[in-house]
Order: structure tokens, then C-alpha cells, then sequence
């Protein structure tokens, strides 16, 4: 006898699932600006324009028009599919656990889309950008490489110090990055906050008016002009860890690794149509049956100059 799914399952379980992802929290994403995120991409690579800064000139009387003539480029983000499954026992009570209003496997599902898309938005933050020049007399489009400014990665295997932080948001604001918490975001691991908690001038009254020691933790504060965000690893019941959220560890003996400090603005995030989900029997496994969850997105760096990669110690 073989094992059936009823469509309505897939359709309740779909639906169920884009909520329940929607609730979940995006400790990346949801700090990205709003001009910086695209939906419903259907090409291979999403085509992100970028204009360069101009100043207005002085004009005469009866002179010919000045003509500004910004630089004019383009980035790409190069659209990607990831996607797995769950295999479940094709008893009966456990399939229908699917579409219970508390169903596990909908939660795990969600939460590793969520994840899956902060990761590819810090790896893209601090990774090579794809690059598009368009032939002024064909119009063909060839692509290239930009690797990050090597100015823009500092810090070192030590515990992360004011001196650092203060250097990478000069960094951004001589890149002319704008100033202030709603437009710069700091992404930190769990194992720096315990150095970012000791820094001398966490003490001071201007630090802890927040009181930033009784809530024990950096994650969700505004300081240095910066928003800071934790991102915890991905780790199983065992706690042992699955995914670097953040790259790293660098180094195997200090156990390093980078913080990364954005503009909001600085990385472009391309999202295809909703997630996808499958919901079928496997004959070559004993008709057990698959939950197949896949999405497809892009991430590209837009400016060189709003991104610094800092290297610190990770206890």
C-alpha cells in the first residue's frame, strides 16, 4: 500500500510555514535599508546600479548646460538556490504532525530558511562582489570581481578594544558612509561580547546610562554611533555548532574571527519568488516521506567603502 499526501496538507503546510518564517526573527536582514532589498527576482543575476556622487557647478548667463556626469556602474548579484529535506516515518500520526498548529518540522524548516538567509547576506557583506561593464558600442554585458578595499579589513587575533571600533566607523565615515545607529549596524559573535563587555570605557557613565551590565549583553544597544547585533552560531541539541554564522574561526590557536560593521545601505539583497516547498513519498527510501524546502536569493556589495571586516578575538 502506498503512502498518499493530500494536497491540502501541502498547500496548509506552505502557507503555515510562510508565516511562521515572516514571525521569525532576521538578525540580518531586517537591519538591511529598505532601498537595499529586491523581491520577485527572476533573472540568473540581478542587476544593481550605482551612481556616484556629484556637485552642483556654478552656471553663467546664455553658457552651455554643465554636465555632472556621475560615474555610472553596475553590480550583480548572482542568484543562488539552496534548499533540503526532512525524511519522516510514513506513519500516519507523524505525517499529520506536518500541518499541527505546533508542528516541529515547520519550525525547524523556517528557522533554517531565516538562517540560511542572514548567512548569505554577512557572506556577501565581506565577500567578493560581482561587477558588470556594459560595451558603450555593443551593449554586452562582461563580468568581473571586487574583492573588498584591503584598507577596510583591520583588527588582529587580540580581544577587540575602543581603539578598533572607533577606526572602522572612520573608516565609513571617509567613505561617506552617514553617521548614527539607523544607518550603521556592528554583527558580533557571542564569543567577543565578553571583550566588548570589558572594554575600559564600558564603564563610564555615558556607556552604561543604557545599563548595558544589567542586561549582560551588547546585543541591541546603539554605541560608537553603531547599532549592535549578536549572531549566534547555528548549533544542534548537543551544542555543538553546525554553521560560523560569521567567518571564523582565522586562526586555530587564537580562534579569531571577523566582526563585521555595514552601512544599511552598502549591500544589495535579491530574493527570487517565495519559498518553495515539497511535500512527496520517497519509493527509493521505503515510501518514507520528504518535507524539500528550497529559496533562491542574491547578495552583492554595493560600495567598497560600506563594509569594514574587523578581525578579533573569539573566546
Amino acid at each position: 500500500m502506498s503512502t498518499t499526501i493530500p494536497n491540502a496538507w501541502v498547500h496548509q503546510f506552505t502557507a503555515q510555514l510562510m508565516q511562521v518564517m515572516q514571525q521569525k526573527t532576521y538578525l540580518v536582514r531586517s537591519q538591511l535599508g529598505q532601498r537595499s532589498t529586491r523581491s520577485g527576482v527572476s533573472a540568473a543575476i540581478d542587476t544593481w546600479e550605482r551612481i556616484g556622487n556629484v556637485l552642483l557647478q556654478p552656471v553663467g548667463r546664455h553658457t552651455q548646460t554643465v554636465q555632472l556626469n556621475p560615474n555610472h556602474s553596475r553590480r550583480g548579484a548572482t542568484m543562488q538556490t539552496s534548499g533540503g529535506g526532512i525524511l519522516l516515518s510514513p506513519n500516519v500520526d507523524v505525517v499529520r504532525m506536518l500541518i499541527q498548529p505546533q508542528s516541529d518540522y515547520r519550525e525547524l524548516l523556517a528557522a533554517a530558511g531565516v538562517q540560511t538567509i542572514d548567512k548569505a547576506i554577512l557572506d556577501g557583506a565581506i565577500g567578493p562582489a560581482t561587477t558588470i561593464t556594459t560595451s558603450s558600442t555593443t551593449g554586452q554585458m562582461t563580468y568581473g570581481s571586487q574583492a573588498m578595499l584591503t584598507a577596510h579589513t583591520i583588527g588582529s587575533t587580540a580581544a577587540i578594544d575602543l581603539t578598533t571600533i572607533i577606526a572602522a566607523n572612520v573608516l565609513l565615515s571617509k567613505a561617506s558612509v552617514p553617521n548614527g545607529p539607523k544607518a550603521r549596524v556592528m554583527f558580533y559573535g557571542p564569543g567577543q561580547e565578553t571583550d566588548i563587555m570589558a572594554i575600559t570605557q564600558a564603564s563610564s557613565s555615558d556607556f552604561t546610562k543604557n545599563r548595558l551590565h544589567d542586561a549582560g549583553t551588547m546585543d541591541g544597544y546603539d554605541w560608537q554611533g553603531d547599532h549592535w547585533v549578536q549572531i549566534p552560531d547555528v548549533v544542534d541539541e548537543t551544542t555543538g555548532v553546525l554553521v560560523n554564522m560569521l567567518s571564523g574561526p582565522l586562526d586555530p590557536v587564537t580562534t579569531s574571527r571577523y566582526m563585521v560593521l555595514m552601512y544599511r545601505d552598502g549591500v544589495g539583497f535579491s530574493s527570487a519568488q517565495d519559498p518553495k516547498v515539497a511535500i512527496d513519498s520517497r519509493p527509493d527510501l521505503n515510501n518514507e516521506i520528504q518535507v524539500f524546502l528550497s529559496l533562491t536569493m542574491g547578495v552583492v556589495r554595493l560600495w567598497e567603502g560600506a563594509v569594514v571586516r574587523i578581525e578579533a578575538k573569539e573566546n
